[in-house]
């Protein structure tokens, strides 16, 4: 876990007074990721993931021993630093976090206190995510029905423009059942993927560039990245809600359907 810390530059971070929580994966923990997970993770270029999963495991503003946790009455939910929130469950006497188990409670620290736990707590990925948020109800259907829910949930990094439900509901009446028809599974595969883009473009990102740019999608079409009154574009469609973390990329809500041009 070191070598992750430094690689996110999160040592100094983490040296502050606090005071944190933090559940701290072992070498054998990171051991049963699946092989490469971790050399793929230092890439400079997955740092902002790395960072969402490492801050996965750290509670900000609360140095909780295992006493402090099981006075919580378990089960309830426990936010960390990347604003997601875990699980915590008790099992046997033994805290678990999400599908964690602490190994070895109350290492304490200066600022705060760890927990050695036996598996890595990896955050929901963008489909997790989308499924969970109530906003993204119709989209969720389309995937599935689009066949699209395993590569999102495979691929990575990922930036996603999610449509609310809001925005599909601007569609033409009987859209969406069209769509939806397995004759028409090619045309709802072509509009799904011109919503998402391999590579992870956050809000700061994105502002980096020279607004305004063009954005290749899955699709192998073009986006139109803009700003207008502060808020980020993708062609006529705004960002309503940005920088969304999951494990395998990042998503932007939208109001508007996203639709290739013929």
């Amino acid at each position: 876990m070191a070598t992750a810390l430094t690689a996110a530059d999160l040592v100094v971070a983490l040296k502050s007074p606090g005071p944190f929580t933090v559940f701290a994966p072992t070498d054998d923990a990171f051991a049963k990721l699946p092989p490469g997970t971790i050399d793929n993770l230092l890439k400079p270029e997955n740092k902002r993931l790395l960072i969402n999963i490492l801050t996965y495991h750290v509670v900000g503003g609360k140095a909780l021993r295992a006493a402090n946790i099981l006075a919580l009455n378990p089960p309830y939910e426990l936010q960390m630093l990347n604003e997601l929130s875990t699980q915590i469950n008790v099992d046997f006497g033994k805290v678990i976090v999400n599908n964690a188990t602490v190994i070895q409670a109350d290492l304490f620290a200066t600022n705060g206190v760890i927990h050695a736990i036996d598996t890595v707590l990896l955050p929901p990925d963008v489909v997790e995510i989308a499924v969970a948020d109530g906003r993204f109800k119709t989209l969720v259907v389309a995937l599935t029905a689009a066949g699209l829910v395993a590569p999102l949930k495979r691929l990575g990094p990922l930036t996603v423009f999610a449509p609310t439900d809001a925005a599909f509901a601007k569609l033409p009446p009987g859209t969406i059942d069209d769509l939806l028809k397995p004759e028409n599974k090619q045309k709802l595969i072509e509009i799904l993927t011109y919503h998402v883009n391999y590579g992870a473009f956050t809000t700061a990102v994105i502002l980096q560039r020279n607004l305004p740019f063009q954005l290749i999608m899955t699709n192998d079409r073009l986006t139109r990245i803009s700003e207008y009154a502060g808020n980020i574009k993708i062609n006529d469609a705004t960002v309503i809600v940005a920088d969304v973390f999951g494990t395998n990329g990042v998503i932007h809500a939208i109001d508007t359907v996203l639709l290739p041009t013929d």
